[in-house]
């Protein structure tokens, strides 16, 4: 591509972008686009697809450890730079609307807060999110980094920190690494655990969510499910 026929190209995607046809890109046009501000003059095509070959998905370029976007020909540290800082934006975006909504029956948001928050991890992690008595967030912990399918939590510690900052009720929320989203034994195990370390200050376990790259389970909207319809405590009026 000619310098010319480059930034016509150039200024082609952006054209597209500013009238909003965000959603006609193609993955590797977006990421096309993007690298176009760190990369002022080479074609940023063969860059931008070879990102997509080599992990697969949009996500998963947004989830690449750096070490291993280094690998990809033509991607500096600048690049680098710009992909993780987008991420990051992203994971401060949904963090703050989280703050500001009521929080209830909201899964579907914790969800995409913890495939965003966690999806770079390879161990599991658990998130902790203390709402208060207008199921608004108070404040998100990061709990029990552990091992690629399992994590350790400690449901006094839990119920502790719940007590600290004044909660009304908590969600847990933990990553599968592995790709399934659907809860083991120990999972149910841990809910139960910890629904009721709570239940013995008067505080509710809301929900426990699990969330991998393909999807995510919500107990709350499976708390019907054989096995699974006492693990959660109850509200009043349910």
């Amino acid at each position: 591509m000619t310098p010319e026929d480059r930034l016509g190209h150039r200024q082609r995607l952006r054209e597209k972008f500013e009238n909003y046809e965000q959603d006609a890109f193609l993955d590797y046009e977006l990421l096309e686009l993007i690298l176009t501000y760190s990369i002022p003059r080479r074609d940023v095509k063969p860059i931008a697809k070879e990102l997509m070959n080599r992990f697969h998905t949009f996500p998963g370029v947004m989830d690449a450890r750096p070490e291993d976007l280094e690998q990809v020909p033509g991607l500096g540290q600048n690049s680098i730079t710009l992909l993780k800082l987008i991420r990051s934006a992203n994971v401060r975006y949904l963090a703050r609307t989280m703050e500001s909504l009521p929080l209830l029956n909201s899964p579907q948001l914790f969800a995409d807060y913890a495939r965003m928050k966690l999806g770079d991890k390879n161990n599991e992690v658990t998130l902790i999110f203390y709402l208060n008595t207008q199921n608004r967030l108070i404040r998100c912990d990061t709990l029990g980094a552990g091992t690629v399918d399992a994590v350790n939590i400690f449901p006094s510690e839990v119920a502790r920190l719940a007590l600290l900052c004044g909660a009304h009720s908590v969600v847990l929320c933990h990553n599968h690494p592995g790709g399934t989203f659907l809860p083991s034994r120990d999972d149910d195990a841990v809910t139960f655990d910890i629904s009721k370390a709570l239940a013995s200050l008067g505080i509710v376990l809301l929900d426990h969510v699990i969330v991998s790259r393909f999807g995510y389970y919500s107990y709350r909207q499976h708390e019907h499910e054989r096995g699974r319809n006492n693990l959660l405590t109850k509200l009043e009026g349910d």
